[in-house]
């Protein structure tokens, strides 16, 4: 019996560019970090207007409130997470998910210090891909960080 190995594969060969290629496929297929997340999300846009910048993905919930996906390609960084808040704090979000290749530490320990704040709920989200063979590849919502 012929077993084939697990490869994994990195992000940016199936997107390029994060907001050109990944947002778009993320909105269309919103349902698999729903699964993730074990949050019933709804598409609303994709590079919402927030003041003079522009929140990647605007969603709701099963209770209407907003939710703002901030996608980021690498480690996670500070701009990142500047931008995760502000476009929150704008948009006046109940939860806020933050997509990356790499979350550092110090940036997971900041998601769960925001988590004790009351009425608002973080996600820190490590997208991964992976193939079999010559198979294509298949992108999964890995692991999360929330308190």
């Amino acid at each position: 019996m012929e077993i084939s190995r697990l490869e994994s594969v990195d992000v940016r060969t199936i997107w390029k560019k994060e907001e050109r290629d990944f947002t778009p496929w993320l909105a269309d297929n919103i349902d698999l970090l729903s699964e993730k997340l074990n949050i019933e999300l709804s598409f609303m846009e994709k590079e919402k207007p927030t003041g003079t910048f522009e929140t990647d993905i605007l969603a709701e919930d099963s209770e209407s409130n907003l939710v703002i996906i901030e996608n980021q390609f690498g480690k996670s960084d500070h701009d990142h997470l500047g931008k995760t808040l502000t476009y929150l704090a704008n948009i006046e979000a109940k939860t806020a998910i933050w997509i990356c290749e790499d979350p550092r530490p110090e940036h997971i320990k900041v998601i769960d210090w925001l988590n004790e704040l009351p009425d608002l709920s973080f996600y820190l989200v490590k997208i991964e891909a992976y193939k079999i063979s010559n198979s294509p590849p298949s992108a999964t919502f890995c692991t999360s960080y929330r308190a």
